[in-house]
């Protein structure tokens, strides 16, 4: 009959079902590595580890399909990632500036703002780039920012003693008719 090389065919075949489950083996061993390792990059929870381990370990191929399906979609750093970015984009809309009196976002050079018409800065007289209101000169053109007129108060408005304190207060204090003590009819 036909002569088998290396021996009898029963001999080679035990021989490739030994080289494929050396081969198989190896395989289910790197699997399990590899799910450990890729377990451990996608979650702290230690039982998430150890069932998702012992699924590759107990199903071998099977079990590396299900734990595929069922692992976390992202790791940790691709997690810590975005939520830096996040946080970065959050960071830019808080230092937007905001109008102070209805809170829309206006642009860092705006003088008033367009919705509500509050004054946000001063022109420069020199270059007419908007200015901080507690600046003392513009940074663009270097020359000194007009004094600030304090308006005196009325004489009529204020009495007595009362004059005398808002004057010295620049005139910023001023006491409603309606506040005064008045005494008791009788």
């Amino acid at each position: 009959m036909f002569d088998w090389p290396g021996g009898t065919w029963q001999d080679t075949l035990r021989l490739v079902l030994a080289v494929l489950s050396i081969y198989g083996a190896i395989i289910w061993v790197s699997l399990i590595f590899w799910v450990f390792r890729d377990i451990r990059q996608r979650t702290r929870d230690p039982v998430m580890q150890l069932v998702s381990v012992l699924l590759v370990l107990a199903g071998f191929l099977p079990g590396h399909c299900v734990y595929l399906i069922l692992r976390p979609r992202q790791t940790l750093t691709e997690l810590y990632e975005r939520s830096l970015e996040e946080e970065a984009i959050l960071q830019d809309l808080d230092d937007q500036k905001a109008c102070p009196a209805c809170r829309r976002r206006v642009r860092e050079d705006f003088l008033i703002c367009p919705s509500c018409l509050t004054n946000l800065k001063e022109p420069c007289i020199g270059c007419g780039k908007p200015l901080d209101y507690g600046w003392i000169s513009c940074p663009y053109c270097a020359r000194e920012k007009a004094p600030v007129a304090i308006p005196e108060p009325a004489a009529s408005h204020l009495e007595g003693d009362q004059a005398t304190s808002g004057h010295e207060l620049g005139g910023l204090v001023r006491r409603s008719p309606s506040l005064e003590r008045r005494p008791p009819e009788s």
